[in-house]
C-alpha cells in the first residue's frame, strides 16, 4: 500500500469510480453527524483506502480515520481458508447467498469481514492493548482512532528509523501485544513492519480483517508463528536477535495451559 504525506490537500475523490463508492461509504458517517469533513488519503491499496477526516466534536477527537474495503480484499481474504476456517455463518439464507456469490451475497460477505475487524478492534482496545480505538462500523467501513494529528500522521514500522534506544522497547512491546492478542483468543494472522505504526515512541499495530480464533482455527500456531517470525526478523537490524521459534512454542504451550495473562 501507498501512503500519502500527513497533511495533503484531499485527494480528487471523483477521480475513479471507486473514490465514488469510499465517499458514499463515509457518507453514512457523515449523515450520523460523527464526520464533518473528509481531508485527505492516508494509505491506499487493493484492500482498503483510509481517509483522515475531520470529527465531529461529540467523539472527542479531532482526527478520526475511515478504511473503507473494497470487494476485491473480500474476494481475497475469502479465498484464503487459512483465515476463514472456523468462521460459521449461522443463518441458512445468508450462509447459501454467500456461497453462491451472489450481489446480496457478496454484500453480506463483505459486511461479515468489516463485522469482524470492528469486533476485534473493540475487544484488544478493551483489553489494553496498542490498537487504534474502534467508534463505529458499517457494511463497508470502520470510523477508528486516526493515528497522527494535523501535521504529522504514524510511519509504518517497516519505514520509520528506530533510535538504539528505541528498538529495545518496541520490539518487547510488540511481543507483550502478541501475547495479549492471544490472552484474547486473537492471532493477528499477517502481522509485519507494514502494519504497526510509530508516532512519537508509541506503536498501534493495525489491520484485523483477517484475525482468527484459536479455538476455531485449527492452524492458528502457523499464523502465530508467521507474525512472531515476520516481527523478530525486522528487528535483526537493530541487532536485537529473538528466537520466534522458542517465543512461538512458549506462548503456545502458555495458552493452551492456561497461563497467559
Amino acid at each position: 500500500m501507498s501512503e500519502s504525506p500527513p497533511g495533503t490537500e484531499p485527494a480528487p475523490f471523483a477521480s475513479r469510480n471507486s473514490d465514488l463508492s469510499d465517499m458514499e461509504a463515509i457518507q453514512e458517517f457523515i449523515d450520523e453527524a460523527v464526520v464533518t469533513e473528509v481531508l485527505n488519503v492516508v494509505k491506499s491499496g487493493k484492500e482498503a483506502t483510509v481517509y483522515r477526516c475531520r470529527a465531529h466534536r461529540s467523539v472527542g477527537h479531532k482526527f478520526v480515520a475511515a478504511k473503507v474495503y473494497h470487494d476485491s480484499a473480500f474476494r481475497n481474504f475469502g479465498r484464503d481458508s487459512s483465515y476463514t476456517e472456523g468462521r460459521v455463518i449461522l443463518v441458512g439464507q445468508v450462509r447459501r447467498a454467500v456461497e453462491k456469490k451472489t450481489d446480496v451475497g457478496r454484500k453480506l460477505g463483505a459486511s461479515i469481514w468489516v463485522n469482524h475487524e470492528f469486533e476485534v478492534l473493540s475487544e484488544l482496545h478493551y483489553a489494553g492493548a496498542d490498537v487504534p480505538e474502534p467508534f463505529f462500523s458499517t457494511d463497508r467501513a470502520i470510523l477508528m482512532e486516526y493515528v497522527g494529528g494535523a501535521d504529522e500522521g504514524g510511519i509504518q514500522l517497516q519505514h520509520a528509523r528506530l533510535e538504539p534506544d528505541e528498538a529495545g522497547p518496541a520490539l518487547e512491546r510488540l511481543l507483550w501485544n502478541i501475547e495479549t492478542f492471544l490472552d484474547h483468543h486473537i492471532v493477528h494472522a499477517d502481522l509485519s513492519p507494514f502494519n504497526v505504526l510509530t508516532l512519537d515512541g508509541k506503536l498501534k499495530v493495525i489491520d484485523f480483517p483477517q484475525a482468527v480464533d484459536p479455538r476455531q482455527n485449527r492452524g492458528w500456531l502457523t499464523l502465530l508463528e508467521r507474525d512472531l517470525r515476520n516481527i523478530c526478523r525486522h528487528f535483526d537490524r537493530y541487532g536485537f536477535s529473538e528466537d520466534w521459534q522458542r517465543i512461538a512454542a512458549n506462548l503456545e504451550r502458555r495458552y493452551r495451559l492456561g497461563e497467559l495473562g
